[in-house]
């Protein structure tokens, strides 16, 4: 059996390299739209669309490196010869990512696009998926894997929170040549320098923190069948044979993708809908991060209030919904101040921070769950499927960023916010666009809480699900 309490050295190091993952998905869901759409003059449909061919590379790539890294044998364990060898190729990726040469075509900005995003997104994969299946092989414990997933998603967090911060507050502040400083082109080129660099370190940091415990983490059983794509297929096949696991792959998935597409056209919904200047947009931005923050902090108490993960992910979701949609569905009715009035400014901080409460406490309560079912597919298979079922969360992290981007993509250009880059948008098109916007975030809220409420996992049942484990390692049955 794992060791149930770790140090708080080996929790900071696996936690810390979940900032380059954050990071990541700071700068894809939060600038590479407006990026490409208003600095580099690619529509929003065809940007979203090569953030979404790159999701689907994704969708293949996440249960094959979990299946790779479960089965890997090496000196240095399953997961770390992946983490140490994913470094630097994942951080030039992401460089070039905001670095495309001049005199492209649309159709050449859009191929460098696609490309880079792919690559980033692959070395990604590579990283991430065997260092997500820490999460269940560092512990055992209910509580300790929530806790270690808490910890995992602070970090996150505090990399969306650099991003933001020294996006808004350094890298893009205003010139003279640039009064809003997101459209300098030169300023983004250091932005992804900086924190290529930075994703390096974070990443190595967590490698060697963690390397101690690799005598301890679970082995490749003997007699495990040889990679290929059948036996991927067979995997993946059987993870989502449990009920558990569709229905948690499955809410996270529809999620992912709206809180994505919330990220993504955040910066459009202040600037355009609210009508707020770059101070403060650049103010709720980073106390947004801090709210998910806190909702991470928040998640074991809020599993411990409510009794079980379930509960406490499905009240959040709800959490979210409301304070996404109700202030956009106020304003279609005019029932609140107008977008010059100082009253605004506290009532839409408010709401966005209250909803990003929410999106720390699914986020954290998600992992926490996934490594829960792990050890029921290893009661019924007999075998541990980490990377796997962590290949899966992976995916629904980076549909967050990825389909996302694309639906938001469809929405600036149907509304036609992407015709107003430099100038105020008219009132039908701010209606248009709240009218697309507004109950969105409810409904798809409500359709998350339908999948999760049939996940059968509760605490009772895990630690019955333990003890068998536990038995079976003593007393093996015997092969008939």
């Amino acid at each position: 059996m794992q060791v149930k309490k770790l140090s708080w050295r080996i929790r900071l190091a696996f936690g810390v390299g979940q900032q380059a993952e954050g990071i990541k998905n700071s700068a894809f869901g939060i600038f590479l739209l407006f990026y490409y759409v208003s600095v580099v003059g690619l529509s929003g449909t065809m940007a979203g669309l090569a953030l979404l061919i790159a999701l689907c590379f994704d969708g293949v790539t996440d249960p094959i490196m979990g299946s790779i890294s479960d089965s890997f044998k090496s000196r240095w364990g399953r997961r770390h010869p992946f983490m140490y060898g994913a470094a630097v190729p994942f951080a030039v990726s992401f460089y070039f990512l905001f670095c495309p040469p001049d005199g492209l075509s649309p159709f050449g900005l859009f191929a460098w696009l696609t490309s880079f995003a792919v690559l980033t997104r692959g070395f990604m994969t590579i990283y991430s998926v065997p260092h997500l299946a820490l999460n269940a092989e560092l512990s055992d414990d209910y509580l300790e894997r929530t806790s270690l997933a808490s910890l995992r998603n602070l970090f996150s967090l505090f990399g969306y929170l650099c991003v933001v911060g020294g996006g808004f507050f350094y890298f893009f502040k205003a010139t003279p040549e640039y009064s809003n400083g997101q459209l300098n082109p030169a300023a983004y080129q250091t932005f992804a320098l900086t924190f290529a660099i930075l994703m390096v370190v974070v990443i190595l940091l967590s490698a060697a923190g963690t390397h101690s415990e690799i005598p301890r983490l679970p082995k490749v059983k003997e007699g495990t069948a040889r990679l290929s794509l059948m036996r991927i297929f067979n995997e993946v096949r059987e993870a989502l044979s449990l009920d558990a696991s569709r229905r948690l792959v499955g809410a996270g998935i529809i999620f992912s993708a709206l809180s994505g597409t919330m990220l993504a056209l955040t910066i459009f919904v202040l600037t355009y809908f609210w009508g707020f200047n770059t101070d403060k947009v650049g103010t709720i931005m980073p106390l947004t991060i801090l709210g998910a923050m806190t909702g991470a902090l928040l998640s074991r108490k809020l599993v411990l209030f409510f009794g079980e993960k379930k509960t406490a992910y499905a009240v959040a979701v709800i959490w979210f919904g409301i304070f996404i949609s109700v202030p956009v569905i106020l304003r279609l009715f005019e029932l609140l101040p107008e977008n010059n009035s100082s009253s605004l400014f506290p009532i839409v901080a408010i709401t966005m921070v209250l909803a990003n409460i929410a999106i720390g406490v699914c986020v954290t309560i998600m992992a926490a769950m996934v490594a829960d079912v792990t050890d029921e597919h290893e009661l019924i298979y007999g075998v541990r499927q980490e990377g796997i079922y962590y290949g899966a969360i992976s995916f629904m992290g980076k549909v967050a960023s990825g389909l996302g981007s694309f639906v938001a993509g469809i929405i600036i250009d149907l509304s036609g916010l992407s015709d107003f880059v430099d100038t105020v948008p008219d009132a039908e098109t701010l209606f248009r666009f709240g009218l697309i916007w507004g109950p969105f975030p409810l409904l798809v809220s409500v359709a998350v809480v339908a999948v999760i409420r049939r996940y059968g996992i509760d605490r009772a049942r895990h630690e019955n699900t333990l003890a068998q484990l536990a038995q079976l390692e003593t007393n093996p049955v015997p092969p008939n």
